[in-house]
């Protein structure tokens, strides 16, 4: 498991250019999305570049599945964002659901993504 951890670090530190990794302590609870400031797009397309350079199957994964506001129009996310302080799928909506660094460990170990 600590080997697996240390090829994501090793991962991410190639992409330092683009990632404030600098200005974030990486752990297991690093979100994509929260902590490292990272768009739904990159987030995808790093996700994507990620398991092919480990050999894990994305078969299962849906970026709109964890920030499914990345494909509302903007009618859309404007009622979202008045519906948001009173209702729990609103804010789930625009707040999307944690993507972190463990569950890309996780999935590194079993080969597969699981939601």
């Amino acid at each position: 498991m600590a080997d697996t951890w240390k090829r994501l670090e090793a991962f991410f530190a190639t992409d330092i250019v683009r990632l404030p990794v600098d200005r974030v302590e990486l752990t297991r609870d690093t979100d994509l999305y929260h902590d490292l400031d990272m768009e739904p797009g990159d987030i995808d397309e790093l996700v994507r570049q990620w398991a092919v350079t480990f050999g894990v199957d994305l078969s299962a994964f849906d970026i709109h599945y964890y920030y499914p506001s990345a494909k509302l129009g903007i009618g859309s996310f404007l009622a979202a964002v008045v519906k948001s302080p009173f209702s729990n799928k609103a804010r789930e909506t625009l707040g999307g659901r944690s993507l972190t660094l463990g569950m890309m460990e996780e999935a590194m170990e079993r080969g597969r993504w699981e939601p």
